[in-house]
Order: structure tokens, then sequence, then C-alpha cells
């Protein structure tokens, strides 16, 4: 998950220089505008990416972390101290 953040705002980096250039040699609006909203939606994206990705990790750090106020029961059926 990580290498496809990094690609992804890589490839948002990419269309903000990209459309700095087409803006300022070409003086095209709608290559501009588009470049842009393709810069915006690989940033989302990455954004997406990485939120799915903490929900995954805390899940699995919630899954090993021991429950102190709710302890797991034996398994012999028998909840009683024997003296």
């Amino acid at each position: 998950m990580r290498v496809v953040q990094v690609v992804l705002s890589i490839l948002s980096c990419l269309f903000v220089v990209a459309a700095v250039a087409v803006g300022s040699f070409l003086q095209n609006l709608i290559a501009v505008l588009a470049m842009m909203l393709c810069a915006v939606i690989c940033g989302c994206a990455m954004f997406i990416v990485r939120r799915f990705a903490n929900e995954k990790a805390d899940e699995e750090a919630r899954k090993n972390k021991p429950d102190f106020m709710n302890p797991p029961r034996e398994e012999n059926g028998d909840d009683t101290q024997e003296q």
C-alpha cells in the first residue's frame, strides 16, 4: 500500500508541474484545468488509499491488543475455583 501512496503523490505533483508548464507556455486554459483536475483526483486517491491502509493497520492492532477489562474465559466450562 505504501508504494501506491508514493506513486499517486508523485503523479499528483507531476500533473501540477505539467499544468504550470502548459499554462505558462501554451496558455491553454482547458488543458490546465484538466491537468489540475487530474492532480486533485490523484491526491484524493492517495488519501483514500492512506485511510484504508490506516484502518486496516488499526484493525490488526486491535486484534493483537489484550483486553484487560474483559479477559478471555477459560474453555473448560467450569468457572468455579476448586479448593
